[in-house]
């Protein structure tokens, strides 16, 4: 949680769109709805950048996919 929005005591979702590589990493991101907050927002795309996702298959062949994905920040 970023400090100065723990302290402003702001919550909200993050609609997020990413794309995941053959690897598993997440290759871009982009938010798509805002929490409302630039803080929260760019929050979530950071600690999104850090997770690692199993890759998706197409036709049994590994390929790089965009996914949908709510982040929500509540105390």
């Amino acid at each position: 949680y970023p400090k100065a929005s723990l302290r402003n005591e702001e919550t909200g979702t993050v609609s997020l769109n990413f794309l995941i590589g053959t690897d598993g990493k997440v290759v871009d991101s982009k938010v798509e709805n805002s929490s409302g907050s630039k803080s929260l927002d760019k929050a979530a795309l950071q600690a999104l950048s850090l997770c690692k996702f199993k890759p998706g298959t197409k036709d049994g062949k590994v390929e790089q996919m965009w996914v949908k994905m709510d982040f929500v920040w509540k105390f």
